[in-house]
């Protein structure tokens, strides 16, 4: 007798809690803070708003803090990271911060 294969079109969703939802969406959580920071670091360059430039490190620095309580939320439930959204999360801070740190450099709340 032949085996029948299920049909696609008919294939049901794999059911996924709320909390699995949320896990795999927060760890792109740092990406608007970056692009509003840069958003506001261009605004503040462009204009005489050097209030702005503080304004766009510190949003620029809290988009690390939702992805450092991602990893610790990843280590403490021993779960793998969303690994391509979290790259894509440190990619995109990382570029953001060397665009600000050459134009805005001086404004760094480290500086």
């Amino acid at each position: 007798m032949e085996q029948t294969q299920p049909c696609p079109e008919r294939a049901t969703p794999e059911k996924r809690s709320t909390t699995e939802t949320l896990y795999e969406a927060m760890w792109g959580s740092p990406i608007p803070f970056a692009v509003v920071s840069v958003l506001v670091c261009i605004k503040a360059d462009n204009g005489d708003w050097s209030f702005g430039k503080d304004v766009a490190w510190w949003i620029y620095l809290g988009g690390w803090v939702p992805l450092a309580l991602m990893c610790l939320w990843a280590v403490a439930w021993r779960r793998s990271p969303k690994w391509s959204t979290a790259a894509a999360a440190v990619a995109l801070l990382a570029a953001t911060g060397g665009f600000q740190l050459a134009l805005n450099g001086s404004a760094a709340p480290w500086h």
